[in-house]
Order: C-alpha cells, then structure tokens, then sequence
C-alpha cells in the first residue's frame, strides 16, 4: 500500500469520529441544558455506564484488537473465509452478552448498588439507576456486533460510516432529552433515546456491510480460529477491562462525595474525549489495522516505521490541545454546557475535573497505540500485567487525591496512572524504539509551538477574547509557527 493509504484511511477515520463526536458534544449540552448535574443525572450515567463498560471492551478494546489481526489473515487468504468466520463470532460473542444481559435484568439494584455504593440509603436513586438499567443494557450487544463489523469494513478500506454511527445515538440520546423535557424533566426517556439509538446505528452499519459484501451465511462447521480468538480475547479482557474498571472505580469513590460529583466527571470526560476520540482512537484504530496488514505479510520494517509515525502526529495534535484545554478549561465548559439547568457552580466545578483530565491527554494516547502494539504480535499477557498494577494505583491515588481535590482528584488520579503506565508499556515493547535522534528536533519544534501558542492564549484571556476566537487564533498561530520553523505539515500527518 502507498504511504497516503495510511493518511486517507486516517482521514476518513478521524472525518467519522469527528461527526460522532460533534454530535455527541451537542447531546451532552442538551442533557446538561434540561436535567443538569444532580443525583438522578448521576443515576443515569452510572447506569449507562455499565453497558458501556462491557462497549468498551467489545467495540474499542480486547474484541477489535483480538480478532482484527486473524481477520486480516483470513481475509488475505479469501474474502469468504473472512465472512464466515465473523459470522460465527458475531454468533458466539452475542450468546456471552445474552448471558450478562440476563444477570443483570435478574439483579439490578443490586448492580446498580455495587456501582454506586454511596447512594446504596437513596432508594428514590437506587430506584431510578435500576430502571434505567434495564432499558439501556441490550444497548451492549447492538454496539458489539457494530464494532465487530466495524473490523470488516475497515478491512474493505471504509472507515467514515462505522466510526460515524454513533452519530445515530447521539440523535436518539438527544431525542429523549427533550421529551424528557416535555415530560417535567423525566430522565428515563433519555434512556430510551440510548435503546432507539442503539438500534439505529445497528442498522446504519448492517445495511452498509451488505452493500460492502458483508453476508449472513449458515453457521456451517466451527472455524478452528475462534478458540484462537477468545484465547487472544480472555487476556486482552483481563487488561482492557482492568483499565475499564478504572473509570468505575472512579465512579465509585465519586458516589462518596457531594451528588452530582458523578456527573461532573462524565462531562468533563466527554469534553476531553473529543480530542482523545478524534485524532487518538483514529490513529490508533487505523494503526491496529495496518499494522495487522504489514506484520500479516512479514514487513516490520513497515510495522514499526507506522508506529514512528503514529507517535509524532500523536505529539503533533495531542500536545497543543493538552495546553489549550489546560487553559481554557472554563471557558470551554461554559461555552458547552452552561444555560437552563446547568449554571456557573456546574460549570466551574466540571472544569476543574477537565484541567486534571488535559494532563493525561498524550499519555491517554499513547497508551491506546503502545497496547495495539502488543496486539498486532499477539501478546495480550503484558498489557494485562501491567494494567493490573496500575488498577491497583488508581485506586490508591483516588483515596489520596480526592480528599485534597474533591472529585477533580480523581481525574487526577487518573492522569498520573495514564503517565506511569505510558512509560512502562514503552519500556516493554521491546525490539522497538522511538529515535530521539532523528526526530529530537522535530519534537522540540513541536512544543515549542505549542508554547508560543499557550501564550497568546493566556494574552486572549487576558484582553477577554471570545473562547471561540481565541482557539481559532491560537490553532492558526500553531500551524503557522510550526511551518516558520520548517516543519512540514503534510509529511507529519501522512
């Protein structure tokens, strides 16, 4: 494949993400418009968060990086047997998500209580959480078999439709939002916007499969592969899931604080995935694929040559949007969320949690492309071993931090184990090394464009520039800077 394959592929990638997560910004500005951060909010998010824990290892985690490298293989081998063999996963995986499905439709307060311990004498809370739960749980297995075809339609060189169709859910999330609203302010019809969602971007990305070559065929006889698959996946679960379990454990120290503590993390978080999901899980998804395509044809050269490349555009986008979100933490969270039911205390009090979220912003990346790594050599142990330690660290520095800062302790908390965990992963890649020599210079060129940008920045601030102004400003005197100092843009970036 020529080298612009990896920046079009990337490109599409981003385009997809970038509209998902447009959406996604004025979905959560309309839930913060019309419910705003309170203990029925903190319901919700904690029971959403639930089948977005199992998402997150399904779509974005152990399952992709599992099977898209043997997918890969099969699919150079012949399309058919690449189709057949995700049929036959996509059968498998959805009698697990069944299973967990039935667990908690049997046991929901009682999950609903694990996952916020605090709130375990609010029944009124304890309640709402619970029948919310089981409206948003078959949520899990429509974005599960999403993401498995997601890897197919990579494979077919589609990136922009999979990695637009949340797109569809935030549609539906915002939906129900305003019926919600409509109703008095009744947040259980926001989590029947997250089930018609769900379905719609099923269908979105089924249909587009179809026209991609995708098939339903018979189960047939067991493609030997899969147990080579969930062997890869069990590890890769272990890891990912101890890394998701992080995020859980931060809800529940959360639960212990103040109400609405749990809602300004969640929108803190989202502001700060919208960088992470934009450009890093892009990359890093495209990544995981070429990098599949080069090992699968015996090419390291070209396997660690996407990796140099996939670091320094990290760097090149990662690092000045650390600074301009470490700067105007405020006032982009007012810009986004504060009207109707969400006011100045909501607004201050997310972005402190936002500030302690931007510190971790590159090495939250850099982890997502170090763990891939792993993947594409079908090492699922290592991660997993190191994941479990700094599972165990958050939770420590959680306990430490949040009775200093609050709940912005515990994005905190979270920035540093991102850091810790970046530097150990790259320590035990191995074979691999990143030259300082040959790209020391571009690097500092780099920051220090980043510096001179942050600058006029805090000048913006000063003279009370529009927050909108101010980052268009700031973004142009970036590129601008960095091409004054002979970086070129497009080599960066291909």
């Amino acid at each position: 494949m020529k080298n612009r394959g990896f920046l079009h592929y990337f490109l599409k990638s981003s385009s997809g993400i970038m509209t998902s997560r447009v959406l996604g910004l004025v979905r959560d500005l309309t839930v913060a418009a019309v419910f705003g951060a309170n203990r029925f909010t903190d319901a919700f998010f904690v029971a959403f968060a639930i089948p977005n824990l199992f998402r997150a290892l399904f779509a974005e985690g152990a399952l992709s990086s599992a099977y898209v490298p043997i997918l890969a293989e099969k699919y150079a081998k012949g399309k058919d047997n690449a189709i057949k063999y995700l049929n036959q996963l996509i059968i498998e995986v959805s009698g697990f998500i069944l299973f967990i499905t039935l667990l908690v439709y049997i046991f929901p307060d009682y999950i609903i209580t694990l996952f916020m311990p605090g709130s375990r004498d609010d029944l009124e809370v304890i309640g709402a959480a619970s029948r919310m739960l089981i409206i948003v749980m078959p949520y899990l297995w429509f974005v599960t078999v999403v993401a498995m075809l997601t890897g197919y339609l990579n494979l077919m060189g589609s990136y922009y439709v999979p990695y637009s169709s949340t797109a569809m859910l935030n549609i539906f999330m915002m939906l129900g939002a305003l019926v919600g609203y409509h109703y008095g302010g009744n947040i259980i019809y926001l989590a029947w916007g997250v089930f018609w969602g769900g379905v719609a971007q099923l269908l979105y990305v089924f249909f587009y499969s179809l026209k991609k070559g995708f098939k339903v065929v018979s189960y047939g006889e067991r493609d030997p592969d899969l147990k080579k698959t969930f062997l890869l996946i069990i590890p890769s679960i272990a890891g990912l899931g101890i890394s998701q379990i992080n995020f859980v454990v931060d809800r529940v120290f959360a639960s212990f604080l103040s109400a609405g503590s749990i809602s300004f993390l969640y929108y803190a978080n989202r502001l700060f995935q919208f960088p992470l999901g934009v450009f890093s899980v892009a990359l890093n998804s495209v990544s995981l694929t070429e990098m599949s395509k080069a090992l699968a044809s015996d090419d390291k050269v070209r396997a660690y040559k996407i990796i140099d490349k996939s670091i320094i555009s990290l760097c090149f986008i990662v690092i000045p949007a650390t600074m301009g979100l470490f700067l105007l933490s405020y006032d982009i969270t007012a810009l986004i969320y504060k009207r109707k039911s969400f006011g100045i205390t909501e607004a201050q009090l997310t972005s402190e949690a936002l500030k302690m979220y931007s510190i971790g912003l590159l090495f939250y990346s850099l982890v997502g492309l170090f763990t891939r790594v792993f993947y594409t050599r079908k090492d699922t142990i290592t991660p997993v071993r190191i994941a479990f330690f700094m599972s165990i660290l958050n939770a420590l520095l959680n306990y430490i931090f949040m009775f200093r800062f609050g709940h912005a302790g515990i994005a905190l908390s979270s920035s540093v184990v991102a850091m810790i965990n970046t530097i150990i992963l790259y320590k035990k890649i191995g074979d691999y090394r990143f030259s300082i020599y040959e790209n020391g210079g571009l690097m500092l060129k780099i920051v220090l464009s980043s510096i001179i940008m942050s600058c006029f920045i805090i000048l913006g601030k000063y003279f009370n520039i529009n927050v909108l102004i101010n980052i268009v400003l700031s973004a142009l005197l970036y590129f601008t800077t960095c091409r004054l100092m002979g970086v070129r843009i497009r080599e960066v970036l291909r």
